[in-house]
């Protein structure tokens, strides 16, 4: 009789590590692919902050260039040189 209660102790406890070990692995799994979420989601930020980062270089570099500057004052902010009349169209953009 004690024979076979040991046998259902050591059964039981055998389930009960089987499974325990079993949560443990979804658990992982679970955690893993959060991981690898939140991985990507970095990348594509990491690559969106590059573009911008390159986007600003070219208007830095562009900004020592003074036909740049000329282009900008002229078309954004409607300046001209002196003894030039300014043209409005009446188009909208």
């Amino acid at each position: 009789m004690f024979r076979k209660i040991m046998e259902r102790f050591i059964i039981f406890a055998f389930v009960i590590m089987i499974g325990y070990l079993g949560f443990i692995i979804i658990k992982q799994e679970v955690y893993l692919s959060q991981v690898e979420e939140q991985t990507i989601i970095a990348e594509e930020r990491l690559n969106k902050a590059k573009q911008i980062n390159e986007e600003l270089s070219r208007e830095k570099d562009n900004l020592n260039k003074f036909e740049y500057v000329e282009k900008v004052a002229r078309e954004e902010l409607g300046m001209t040189k002196p003894g030039e009349v300014p043209y409005i169209s009446e188009e909208k953009e």
